[in-house]
């Protein structure tokens, strides 16, 4: 086998072959995704990388039931450089007509010239032949885990929660690709026009929409943010008024932050908290225009269940705010859509832990809400252990039974079509 140098410049290296690349490190170190595919961002084509993407993120997605196949037609399992071309390839071969189907095929082999020797170059080609039949011979009914490619514990995990019908329909949007949305108030009205409007000031991009000059330097000036339609549900039911105190906790990468700086036309207090590394080097990436007009926006490095009445006040910071937003760290099974690894990286005993993380952070934050104020305790997840179980929990505890809930809701991503979240508003009665 050749050897591969992936640090190397990929500017001559089709989106193909950066794909493959990918996957083979995602196989060898099992990095985010996220993080792997930032490595080659710099100096390539913009269609390029949009290619490299779809079929890097579209092979993750579609793991399982590739390798399912593969199993049945090869002895041993290959290298991960062959396996990570059988993966790509693979994806490709998912769907489109038998023409097409011996393209990819030969495009493949092709492009596996310059990655592998030429007697694995004759295996791939023989094995890639047998894979387009073996993958059209899969189904939904002979196994949802395989064809949707999600691991058996949460497929049966969801089905207990939401029956059969609903957990397919889940598990279909999560095979698809996500789309993306921006939000900002000073988006010209040209470029308005070319957008689809989801809400006010939030516009549905097109595949190469980031990219567009103006949107960009909106970007790069803190003036719009990237972010899903499902993230305002949090901002919405906290609903921040101009010259109210509101702190938010977990609070990095700062999206909810934004929008509550906007719903406060950036008049009154906002402290922005979460752990002293690289969660609040982006935070403070992400609002630094904001800092710069606001002396009453801070960014506050902090572990939340270290934080005591006197650290707020030794930092001049208010003790008692009038609305706490409490975005909790949780299993992200909302967003699988968006970051397929989830899926793999999960296991049922980690939505337990996060509830239990949960529970504490809420429980703590309740301690920083003025009488008559309010909370909002919102997650990712679309699990009732780390949404409704932890409300319940909450309100049985000592520090919770001067709370009362005034709405829930939790977003499904088949019923909402966003990303799935469960969101919950307390308010603190007068006692």
């Amino acid at each position: 086998m050749r050897s591969v140098n992936f640090n190397k410049s990929n500017k001559n290296k089709s989106s193909w072959v950066l794909a493959t690349l990918l996957m083979k490190k995602y196989l060898d170190t099992r990095e985010k995704p996220s993080d792997l595919f930032d490595t080659i961002t710099s100096k390539i084509d913009q269609n390029q990388l949009n290619h490299c993407k779809f079929l890097f993120y579209g092979a993750l997605r579609n793991i399982l039931r590739i390798e399912t196949a593969l199993k049945k037609l090869i002895k041993k399992q290959p290298k991960h450089l062959v396996l990570s071309i059988f993966l790509i390839s693979g994806y490709e071969l998912l769907g489109p007509s038998q023409n097409k189907k011996e393209k990819i095929i030969h495009h493949a082999v092709e492009e596996a010239k310059s990655l592998i020797s030429a007697k694995e170059v004759k295996f791939i080609n023989a094995v890639l032949r047998k894979l387009a039949f073996a993958l059209d011979e899969q189904s939904p009914e002979e196994s949802l885990s395989i064809f949707y490619s999600h691991p058996q514990w949460l497929v049966q995990h969801w089905i207990k929660q939401f029956g059969n019908i609903k957990t397919e329909q889940l598990l279909k949007w999560n095979q698809q690709i996500p789309h993306l949305y921006l939000y900002s108030k000073h988006l010209p009205d040209t470029d308005k026009a070319e957008l689809k409007n989801i809400r006010t000031d939030c516009y549905e991009l097109p595949e190469k929409g980031i990219h567009h000059p103006g949107i960009k330097d909106l970007l790069n000036q803190g003036l719009a943010y990237i972010k899903d339609p499902a993230t305002f549900n949090a901002v919405d039911a906290l609903n921040p008024k101009p010259n109210e105190s509101i702190l938010d906790l977990c609070a990095s990468p700062g999206g909810k932050t934004f929008d509550c700086i906007q719903r406060m036309k950036n008049q009154g207090t906002i402290v922005a908290v979460d752990l002293p590394n690289q969660r609040i080097e982006r935070l403070n990436r992400n609002l630094s225009t904001y800092l710069k007009e606001n002396s009453q926006l801070r960014i506050f490095p902090q572990d939340i269940l270290s934080i005591k009445d006197e650290t707020f006040a030794e930092a001049k910071l208010p003790t008692k705010y009038d609305g706490i937003l409490l975005d909790a760290p949780c299993s992200n099974t909302g967003v699988i859509q968006r970051k397929p690894d989830i899926r793999w990286r999960l296991n049922y005993n980690d939505i337990n832990q996060c509830a239990e993380l949960q529970l504490k952070l809420l429980t703590q934050a309740s301690h920083w809400v003025k009488p008559n104020g309010r909370i909002v305790y919102s997650t990712c997840s679309i699990d009732k252990i780390e949404n409704d179980a932890v409300i319940e929990a909450f309100l049985k505890t000592q520090e919770g039974s001067s709370f009362h809930v005034i709405k829930k809701k939790v977003y499904y991503p088949w019923a909402d079509q966003h990303d799935g979240a469960g969101v919950f508003l307390l308010n603190k009665m007068n006692v």
